[in-house]
């Protein structure tokens, strides 16, 4: 990763500041973190200045060269491992690819590193405290015993042994899970506590397509309080559906002036769980598609809630930045933990253990993993884009739609097709409520065209009175038999929002669409591979790529690499859309309203396949289904009006005179004979009311 040398000269600066001030915010912790790619002995002296009490040293061994990776028997996982911490320099998925090419694996952590020297390696573990005296593991200290196990020797200022450290990594029977188990054997003559200082995950890659924004997010599982949990071992999930820039925190001044980001924060506990008594089961990074997962390791039959926690192993969190300076989407969090502390007598041994799933964040997967369905993991799985739009995308709404999604490509085996699928079902569902809110609007529309001159000559009439003008008004709605609630002939269309909310979400994050192509591949099959039109439903059509020096980005667009022809067929689906669905024009317009009508119709058009132009091809699709659709619909609910005479005003107005007054006619006929009571006295009865046609 490469950065302006005026943003490595600010990073320098303030990594000069934290070696100066870092045991004011997390102690040890930060010393090893900068130290890294530093002289172990800029560290050490660090040390020195605040640990005067007694003198510890890792056993310094040859630098390693190769370490052997560990491999799932499945082959989805690779771990490769970097002699900083012992920890790993690139965790791969073997079975997920960057591109539809399949030559570039996802890293989905990995080592990063940032011109100022400073490096962040995910799982490593940094240091050891021994009675409160910080032992730096970050160097070269480790040896390998074997592919994934790995051992340091800390020894005393006069060269006697004090404690053996082990780290082991080793694949679980479950997909894209590992276990890591840290051990601690005291070697001394004397008891001693011990603490671990260690890094878990770091930031997942930034989305190379910058559509939708930065859909990375932090989620926990948590735990009550002893006395409310009970005897219950359901995992909580939180709900906020954070992004990361939440755990980033705001920007803030240094003494130039200038804003960055503060390099430490607290992650856990927080004011929060504190206040509310939370504690923690797991914790995640999540992106688009993956998660990466640091959970306890239990028996999924296990009826102790305490098993569900990851404090034996985690007693704080805390979340650090590499580059301050740079924008939200461009730094790089990674989380530090420390262990509570534990004493062992000489000869005594301590063992943690952990669990690490990092794949695809999808609920099969998590509900095929006994231990990751016993600690809640598949209800992280939510189909959310957030913001305005979280409130009315429901949970319930999106599992159905992504089962149906499941159950459609089963039979027919191809997701483009199952997406025009599940489109044509959802529309069919609501079918009832669209065609009976586009006849209530139509008809509207018409017993408004047929009031308008009526309209038009009271407003001239009483242009300078206008309670009268209202209360003629009111007369010639009622003498028309023009009910005022026709106007919420739109309202069902609305309430399907978050159908249709849901329906995007749903596609925009099932991991299932990633790198699959549409219609069974069909382009690809006629020209040999040649043409990548739609070969990626997770991506934009690639209709014509453009080469290299031609690629550009667009804050709206991320980066911009072909052509793309969806968006523009969508723009002229969207024309004809609303060619045929906007309702009869109520009333006579001003030049001015025409004009601002004309203006939202082009905005409309044109904005919106603009803004969708490196949307998904697989949204597209749905788009582009739902539009031609409507418009097809609507065709057929006109027709069928028109064949039956429904738009006539004529019959309307038999129809409404059949019916009688609607609920809020009568309201206002029982208002009005209140009022001419109290001014009047008593009047005759309204030959249209209902009290005079039961008299009758």
């Amino acid at each position: 990763m490469t950065y302006p040398a005026e943003s490595s000269a600010r990073s320098t600066k303030a990594s000069t500041h934290l070696r100066h001030h870092l045991h004011h915010i997390l102690t040890f912790t930060l010393t090893l973190l900068i130290g890294l790619g530093a002289s172990t002995a800029t560290a050490q002296d660090s040390q020195a200045d605040s640990q005067p009490t007694e003198s510890y040293a890792a056993r310094p061994v040859d630098a390693a060269t190769d370490w052997s990776p560990l491999i799932d028997d499945r082959e989805e996982l690779e771990i490769q491992f970097s002699p900083l911490g012992a920890g790993i320099e690139g965790l791969v998925l073997l079975d997920e690819f960057e591109t539809v090419a399949f030559e570039e694996n996802i890293q989905i952590q990995h080592r990063v590193m940032n011109n100022a020297g400073v490096s962040a390696i995910p799982f490593a573990l940094l240091g050891l405290e021994i009675d409160g005296v910080s032992v730096d593991l970050s160097g070269s200290v480790w040896n390998e015993t074997s592919t994934g196990m790995f051992e340091a020797f800390i020894d005393d200022a006069q060269g006697s042994p004090i404690a053996r450290i082990e780290r082991r990594f080793v694949m679980r029977d479950a997909r894209h899970a590992f276990t890591i188990e840290q051990i601690v054997e005291n070697l001394s003559s004397e008891q001693h506590t011990f603490r671990f200082i260690n890094t878990a995950m770091i930031d997942m890659p930034k989305a190379k397509n910058g559509y939708a924004g930065d859909r990375r997010r932090v989620r926990f599982g948590t735990l009550k309080s002893p006395e409310q949990q009970g005897s219950s071992v359901q995992v909580s999930v939180d709900d906020k559906l954070s992004n990361r820039s939440k755990l980033l925190g705001s920007k803030v001044k240094d003494a130039n002036g200038t804003k960055h980001y503060e390099t430490a924060l607290p992650v856990w506990p927080s004011e929060e769980s504190i206040e509310k008594g939370l504690r923690l089961s797991w914790i995640a990074f999540s992106d688009r598609y993956f998660s990466v997962v640091l959970h306890p390791m239990l028996d999924p039959m296990s009826s102790t809630p305490n098993h569900r926690l990851i404090g034996e192993s985690i007693e704080t969190i805390d979340r650090l930045v590499l580059n301050t300076y740079e924008s939200a989407p461009d730094t790089t969090m990674v989380l530090s933990t420390k262990s509570p502390e534990f004493t062992l007598l000489p000869g005594a041994t301590k063992s943690i253990i952990n669990g690490v799933y990092a794949g695809p964040r999808t609920k099969p997967v998590f509900n095929e993993d006994p231990i990751l369905a016993a600690l809640n993991l598949p209800e992280m799985v939510v189909y959310n884009i957030g913001g305005f739009c979280a409130g009315c995308t429901f949970d319930w709404l999106t599992n159905i739609l992504i089962a149906v999604l499941r159950i459609f490509h089963s039979i027919v085996q191809d997701w483009g097709v199952s997406i025009l699928l599940l489109v044509v079902v959802v529309r069919g569902c609501l079918h009832p409520i669209t065609r009976w809110s586009q006849i209530r609007m139509q008809r509207f529309g018409v017993q408004m065209q047929s009031m308008a001159p009526k309209q038009k000559a009271l407003r001239e009439k009483y242009k300078d009175d206008p309670k009268r003008m209202q209360q003629e008004m009111s007369k010639l709605w009622r003498e028309e038999g023009i009910s005022p609630l026709g106007m919420l002939g739109c309202l069902p269309m609305l309430l399907q929002s978050p159908v249709w909310i849901a329906l995007y979400a749903t596609l925009f994050f099932a991991v299932e669409l990633k790198h699959e192509p549409a219609f069974y591949g069909v382009f690809q099959n006629l020209t040999g591979g040649s043409w990548m039109f739609l070969s990626d439903l997770s991506a934009a059509d690639n209709a014509i790529p453009l080469p290299s020096s031609m690629h550009f980005s667009f804050p709206l667009w991320g980066t911009v690499s072909s052509i793309n022809i969806l968006p523009l067929l969508l723009g002229v689906v969207f024309f004809l859309h609303q060619k045929y669905l906007t309702p009869p024009t109520q009333a006579t317009l001003t030049p001015e309203q025409e004009s601002q009508q004309k203006m939202m119709k082009v905005m409309m058009v044109v904005m919106f396949p603009i803004m969708m132009y490196t949307a998904p091809s697989g949204l597209a699709l749905y788009f582009i289904t739902n539009s031609t659709m409507g418009i097809l619909e609507n065709k057929w609910i006109r027709a069928h009006m028109k064949k039956h005479g429904m738009l006539e005003i004529e019959n309307i107005k038999a129809e409404k005179a059949k019916k009688g007054p609607g609920f809020l006619q009568r309201m206002n006929e029982a208002a009005e004979a209140r009022r001419q009571l109290m001014e009047k006295g008593p009047q005759p009865p309204n030959p249209a009311s209902r009290q005079f046609r039961e008299k009758k």
